[in-house]
């Protein structure tokens, strides 16, 4: 009995310290300096006010920049902090629409918990200008999401995939109730 209560301990320790082993996403990590990446002055020169903070944090297309591309995604960029660490990293694609792009995101959602040892929620929120259909993993560092976006003005649907700090969710939460 101590050896199968053993066992099955040090299974559940390998798949919690597997999971807390994602940390990157196309090639970039987490809490990394962007200068890794790209150089100071290609960071300067691009980055642009994020506009789901209210402050303090900076997106920067990485698109022409990225070294480990996804057949999933056509356009990447990296959310940095004003120290240029690593906050998000952030691929996605246009979808034809929201049933093509639910079905492509159930399928990275199941390859992703399989190679991860993860186990993903779901949930769905409407905002202003669009609702998000949405697969996240969580841990204490970081959320790991695989969404679709369909906007209401527009017929775009979104696949996106991103991996993000909770500092960064944190600011984004913040800046989506400061209006309430």
């Amino acid at each position: 009995m101590k050896k199968l209560l053993l066992l099955l301990f040090s299974l559940l320790v390998s798949f919690n310290s597997y999971a807390e082993e994602l940390k990157s996403l196309f090639g970039i990590t987490l809490y990394d300096n962007a200068e890794k990446y790209v150089s100071s002055n290609y960071i300067d020169s691009n980055k642009y006010k994020n506009l789901e903070t209210i402050e303090g944090y900076f997106d920067l297309t990485i698109t022409d920049k990225i070294k480990t591309k996804s057949p999933y995604a056509s356009y990447y960029k990296i959310t940095i902090d004003k120290d240029n660490e690593v906050h998000d990293i952030y691929g996605r694609e246009i979808i034809a629409n929201l049933e093509i792009c639910q079905e492509i995101a159930k399928n990275l959602v199941s390859q992703s918990e399989e190679k991860y040892q993860i186990n993903f929620e779901y949930w769905e929120k409407t905002y202003p200008s669009f609702k998000k259909y949405q697969h996240y993993y969580s841990t204490s560092s970081m959320d790991f999401g695989i969404q679709c976006r369909k906007s209401h003005e527009s017929t775009s649907v979104r696949l996106q995939i991103f991996l993000n700090t909770v500092l960064l969710n944190q600011a984004v939460d913040d800046f989506y109730n400061s209006g309430l």
